[in-house]
């Protein structure tokens, strides 16, 4: 048989060999000075290679579960969001979040919409909305299965909802920062206002932990994106720890992309924007994925968005893998510097 020569055709080279010609073609600048970026609150170096990975840290590893497919609803007429949301799940979606604009009525709103089959998101203003929607679920009995969560600001709670163990109703609305680093500290503290603010209304830690969950965007820097949901899981248990919690759990993650319009990419452009972040967000570990459409009233363009995780979650197969970017030396010194540098913030607060 002929020797295979596969191997033996790449020879190894050290980072010092990559620095001395980079250097060269560089016209005898230093690559690292050169080639070092500053971008959102992290530092990229321009090489990577296994001295960049800690050994010893805790790696968020994404559930091997399928990141649910969430198209946004946004609610001003309750009959046409209703008919919106089943459109919606009948084509594919896995559930709906209602942005809620108005005061509407639960019932109407999720009228024909099967709960044991769907997870059902609500972001809204209103105190009333919160407790109608706890006295709907409880008088069709479903409190035990519902799905889903709450987005909101309101600082007063609902002691009903400390049964919901699959439902989580003090979800963060995470704000977008410029810089990820103080946009992860902002969450945390959010977070750990929210667990005192529980836990003195009679809840326990771990039903405190268990009720929030994070709405956070993913935008067109793929690798950012990525490590940034990284990051914000690997301190959730992190942050479980400093709560003494024995059994630690993974926080829920609902990731965002929202409409992204530049004239130089039309006609396509936020469907070339929504297919990177999908996977960013799917790779990262979202356990939910909500991609808007460029005009949300154009239905083609609704179908689009809606099918972009679909076709994701169908065909590229990534929820049957662990962790996607095991083994990618930026990816995952890209979590730990921005995981680090996060923690230290959120500490000196």
């Amino acid at each position: 048989m002929p020797k295979n020569n596969f191997y033996s055709d790449f020879n190894h080279d050290s980072v010092r060999n990559w620095e001395k010609t980079a250097q060269q073609e560089l016209g005898n600048k230093n690559p690292w000075e050169y080639l070092t970026r500053a971008k959102h609150g992290a530092t990229i170096k321009p090489y990577y290679d296994s001295a960049d990975v800690v050994a010893e840290r805790k790696l968020h590893l994404p559930v091997t579960t399928p990141c649910q497919n969430v198209p946004k609803v946004i609610v001003t007429d309750e009959k046409q969001a209703n008919e919106e949301a089943l459109t919606h799940l009948n084509a594919g979606a896995d559930a709906v979040w209602f942005d809620i604009q108005q005061n509407v009525k639960v019932e109407k709103l999720l009228a024909k919409i099967e709960l044991s089959f769907c997870s059902v998101f609500f972001n809204a203003k209103e105190v009333s909305l919160f407790n109608e929607l706890a006295d709907y679920i409880e008088s069709i009995s479903m409190q035990e299965k519902v799905t889903g969560a709450f987005y909101w600001s309101a600082e007063k709670t609902n002691s009903r909802y400390r049964h919901w163990k699959n439902f989580h109703p003090y979800g963060i609305l995470v704000q977008e920062n410029e810089n990820i680093v103080d946009e992860i500290v902002d969450s945390l503290l959010m977070a750990v206002d929210s667990v005192e603010r529980l836990t003195m209304e009679g809840f326990s830690l771990e039903e405190a932990l268990r009720s929030l969950a994070f709405l956070i965007s993913v935008d067109t820097d793929f690798f950012l994106s990525i490590s940034k949901i990284r990051a914000l899981g690997n301190l959730w248990f992190t942050l479980q720890e400093g709560y003494q919690i024995k059994n630690l759990a993974p926080v829920f993650i609902h990731g965002h992309s929202k409409p992204w319009i530049k004239e130089g990419f039309q006609p396509h452009g936020n469907l070339l924007k929504q297919t990177t972040a999908a996977m960013a967000a799917s790779i990262g570990g979202c356990q939910a994925l909500t991609i808007e459409p460029e005009m949300a009233e154009n239905k083609m363009m609704s179908r689009i968005a809606r099918n972009v995780a679909l076709m994701l979650g169908e065909e590229s197969n990534l929820s049957k893998v662990s962790d996607p970017t095991a083994g990618s030396f930026y990816v995952d010194a890209l979590t730990h510097q921005i995981a680090g540098d996060a923690w230290n913030k959120f500490q000196q607060r």
